[in-house]
This record gives C-alpha cells, sequence and structure tokens, in this order.
C-alpha cells in the first residue's frame, strides 16, 4: 500500500492542534468559542427588606453547543452575612442563548457606610472562555438617613456594618492621652509667625482640659501679653491613619474673629511641605457664621490648590447651640463630607489630577484660631471665651480594604 506521507503528516498535526481538514468549530456557528462576561455589576443596595443584586452571565455570541460554568460568591469588602447572601451555582447556557441572570441575595441596612464588593469567581467552563474569571460586584450604597439626637445633640452609632473601630478617643480620664497627643505652642515665631494666616492667638497647654469626658479648647482674651491665646493639638507621629469613617462631635465656638477647626495633614509634611502633603478639613467655621461649617480638601497643584463646600443648618440655630457630628468617608481616591449623616461634599482623584495626596497616611489637628485671614479680628461684639468641646473622636476601618 503506497502512503501519502505528506497527507498522512497533515492530519497527524491536524489532530494534534484540534484543527484538522473538515472539523467543526468547537462553539459550533462559525463564530470561534464565546467570550463570557458579567454585566450589571454595580447594583444599589436599596431600602425593601428583600433586595437582590441581579448579576447577568452573557456570551459575545450565539453557539450551537451548550456552554457551562460554576460560579460563586467571595468576600472582599462586603461581607457575607452582613452584606449579602454567599452564593453558588451552575451556569448553562442552552444553545442560542446569550444571556442568563443569577440573583443573589443582599441584605439592607440603614447605615452610612461606603460603597463595597465581593467577587464572582467562575471556574469549571466547558465550551467558552472568559478572559477574567474574577469579576467584582459593588453595593453601591443609597441610603437616606435620619440623623439621632440625644437631650444634648447629633449622635451616631459606636459601631458600623463591616467596620472595626481602629481609635476611639473619648476623653474619659483626667488628663490628655500624651500617647495620642502633642501640644503646638507660641505664635507660630520666627518658622510660621501668626501660623501663616495673620493669627493673633498663642498657643498654651493650658488653654486646653479634659472634664466630663470631653476635650476643651478654650480661646481666651487676656489683660496682657499675650492678648489672646489657646491651644492647638496634634496626633503626629502618634495617631496617624490611611482611609475609613471618621466621625467627631463636638460644639463650636462662635463670635467675629473666632476661627475653629477639626482637620488632618498629611503625615509625610517634613519630607514634602504644605500643601504637597495634603490637608482634609473634616470641619472649619468662622465665628460670625455660627449656622455654617465647611468641609474641604488642599492640595498642590502647580501650586495651592483647595475644593471644597459649605453646609449650613437654619439661620435661627447655631453650631454652638449643641452637639452636631462632623465626619468624613475616606475611602482609596475620594473623600465624602457630612454633618449629622446629611451629605454635603466630595472630592476625588479626577478632580485633582495626578498630584491627589489623600491616599497616604494623615494626622489629627484640633485647635481654635483667633483671627487671620480668613475670619478677620475680634471687635466688640465678639464674647470670651469662646469654647471648642469635643466629645469623642472615632476612626473606623473595613479590614477587607
Amino acid at each position: 500500500m503506497k502512503v501519502n506521507y505528506v497527507t498522512w503528516l497533515s492530519c497527524l498535526i491536524g489532530l494534534i492542534l484540534g484543527c484538522s481538514s473538515g472539523s467543526e468549530d468547537p462553539a459550533g456557528g462559525g463564530g470561534g468559542t464565546p467570550e463570557i462576561f458579567i454585566s450589571n455589576d454595580r447594583v444599589p443596595e436599596g431600602t425593601s427588606t428583600i433586595r437582590t443584586a441581579d448579576v447577568r452571565f452573557n456570551l459575545s455570541a450565539a453557539t450551537d453547543k451548550p456552554v457551562t460554568l460554576t460560579y460563586t460568591t467571595v468576600d472582599k469588602s462586603a461581607v457575607a452575612g452582613e452584606d449579602y447572601t454567599t452564593t453558588a451555582g451552575t451556569i448553562s447556557f442552552a444553545a442560542g442563548e446569550t444571556q442568563i441572570t443569577e440573583s443573589i441575595p443582599l441584605t439592607n441596612d440603614d447605615q452610612l457606610e461606603f460603597d463595597e464588593s465581593f467577587l464572582i469567581q467562575v471556574s469549571n467552563i466547558q465550551n467558552g472562555v472568559m478572559p477574567v474569571p474574577e469579576v467584582p460586584i459593588t453595593i453601591l450604597d443609597d441610603d437616606t438617613y435620619t440623623p439621632v439626637e440625644d437631650a444634648d445633640g447629633f449622635i451616631t452609632p459606636t459601631t458600623y456594618p463591616s467596620m472595626e473601630l481602629v481609635w476611639g478617643e473619648e476623653f474619659d480620664g483626667s488628663a490628655l492621652d500624651g500617647d495620642s497627643w502633642n501640644f503646638e505652642l507660641g505664635d507660630g515665631c520666627p518658622n510660621l509667625c501668626g501660623w501663616g494666616n495673620n493669627e493673633l492667638q498663642t498657643y498654651t497647654e493650658a488653654n486646653t482640659t479634659i472634664a466630663s469626658g470631653k476635650m476643651v479648647i478654650t480661646a481666651a482674651l487676656n489683660a496682657g501679653p499675650p492678648t489672646y491665646t489657646s491651644s492647638r493639638l496634634t496626633t503626629q507621629d502618634k495617631k496617624e491613619f490611611k482611609f475609613g469613617r471618621i466621625d467627631i462631635r463636638a460644639k463650636l465656638p462662635q463670635g467675629q474673629g473666632i476661627w475653629p477647626a477639626l482637620w488632618m495633614l498629611g503625615a509625610n509634611i517634613d519630607i514634602v511641605g504644605w500643601p504637597t502633603c495634603g490637608e482634609i478639613d473634616i470641619m472649619e467655621a468662622v465665628g460670625h457664621e455660627a449656622f455654617r461649617v465647611h468641609g474641604t480638601a488642599h492640595y498642590n497643584n502647580n501650586g495651592h490648590n483647595f475644593s471644597g463646600a459649605p453646609y449650613s443648618i437654619d439661620v435661627s440655630e447655631t453650631f454652638a447651640d449643641k452637639y452636631h457630628v462632623f465626619t468624613i468617608l475616606w475611602q482609596e481616591g475620594s473623600i465624602q463630607w457630612f454633618v449629622d449623616y446629611q451629605p454635603f461634599y466630595t472630592i476625588s482623584a479626577s478632580l485633582t489630577g495626578p498630584s491627589y495626596p489623600f491616599n497616604s497616611s494623615f494626622f489629627f489637628i484640633a485647635n481654635v484660631a483667633v483671627g487671620g485671614d480668613w475670619p478677620g479680628s475680634p471687635d466688640g461684639t465678639t464674647v470670651f471665651p469662646q469654647v471648642l468641646d469635643v466629645d469623642y473622636i472615632r476612626v473606623f476601618q473595613n479590614p477587607n480594604l
């Protein structure tokens, strides 16, 4: 028998590669192996008691062969049992079918929290391919919140779903905790006279007291020199944080020329300087507008830039009347500001460009300035002393982020 070795070799190679002459398209229909992808990957948490993430599994093209896969959910920042229900299953596309929807139960709550995500992991694929077999599903926090008050003002919880309290400064001792706080003293001279803003006060330790579970910073008028004294405290090199939910409950001073602030600076300030290090003003106010506070971010983009917004209560009230809670939700690439659970401003890396400095560690500052470029000087209407009364500072973080 005469063998055509060229034909025989060609057939052998074709069998090895799975593409011998006359073989069918493995996916059928002549379109190649279909790709599998997932859509509807961002879903609102919703407010109904029964809520699902309706995740769509798709084929890039119809095929005359069944396509199957198995999937399971895996925790990321969302936690099974708290934010969603663990779900696993098998998907089977019949011939000609290109989309199948799987419903994953979500857990609704009314807590102020980050957008959270879990993963869909895909395996055991038959008659298809999935270039990215692990896809995050994002649960968008879309809750509305009812602020909670007690006898002396607004309050916030001590726990949140999927978050851990990593620092809680409740000021319960008889003195300031030296393991957490530093005093910055004097008038800023010689390097930063007037603290960079032409402020009039001299900072001292004596103007801060701890009593009844509160830290009280007092701005005082004195007989002479210095005319005005106050305090400025930081947690630099002691308590520094990167990302989280931060709640600060405080009652503010008021009056012309009074300038309280609860804020943060980048921990690398001694290396890169300000404003390159970044500044997060969680709450800043000028006392002649006692019904309004501001949330602001400062950064360097070819020079000093800042972006922020005010938040106002009814003009018949002031932030000195009772406690309010000043909050930021701070995650990679964005910061959102709240007062008493009400959102009023968000900044993201898309706004600042490549100079965005807020993905690094920051430390806290609490102070009351007197005078300065923004509020101006005190006048005959200003009543002294004025106090910034801080009830607590709490930092919560999601351990899965």
